[in-house]
This record gives structure tokens, sequence and C-alpha cells, in this order.
């Protein structure tokens, strides 16, 4: 078995046990979580919600085009701002660093 499809399966089983539901242009996909920050910033009124989350996904979960900077997604029915996409040539995993929709 290759080192992409002993990523994948493992992938496949974390996702199985801790996936998180989520959806961009349309397409349903389950993601892992692996990093999550809420910090609060400081703005007219006084301080908001500044979330900071990084998420996986298999890339073959995507049928044409990757995400992109600044596209949203929603994710456990809350809508975030894809703000970095982090990939490999020989990953077979895609790392999307979200943020809120206002930054």
């Amino acid at each position: 078995m290759s080192l992409e499809n002993e990523i994948l399966t493992d992938l496949h089983q974390l996702l199985s046990e801790h996936g998180v539901k989520a959806r961009w242009k349309g397409i349903d996909l389950l993601v892992l979580v692996s990093r999550v920050r809420n910090d609060q910033q400081i703005d007219m009124g006084g301080f908001v919600e500044s979330p900071d989350l990084s998420l996986r996904v298999p890339k073959r979960a995507f049928p044409a085009a990757l995400p992109k900077f600044g596209e949203r997604i929603e994710v456990d029915g809350s809508e975030y701002r894809i703000s970095k996409v982090s990939t490999h040539p020989r990953s077979p995993l895609l790392t999307l660093s979200l943020s809120t929709t206002d930054e």
C-alpha cells in the first residue's frame, strides 16, 4: 500500500469517528478540525469574536477545483472565510485555514 493510501485510510477512520460537517459551493464535506482558537478583538463598540481554525480535507473530496483564498465555507452551521489554502503535491490532504467572514 502506498503512503498516500495509508494516509487516506487513516484519515477516513478519523473522519468517521471525529468528522465535522462542512459545505463549500454546494458540496457536502466531512472535515477534520485540526486547530481551533477563538480570540476577541477590539472593534468599534467593544470586543468581537475572532475565530481561527484549520480543517484537514482529502483533496479528492473536491470534484473539480480546489477552494481558494477568500471563498466562504460553512462548518458545523457557522460561516467562515478561507484565509489560507495549504497543500503539497505529494500529499493527499488539503489544509484550509479559516477566519471570520468580517476579516
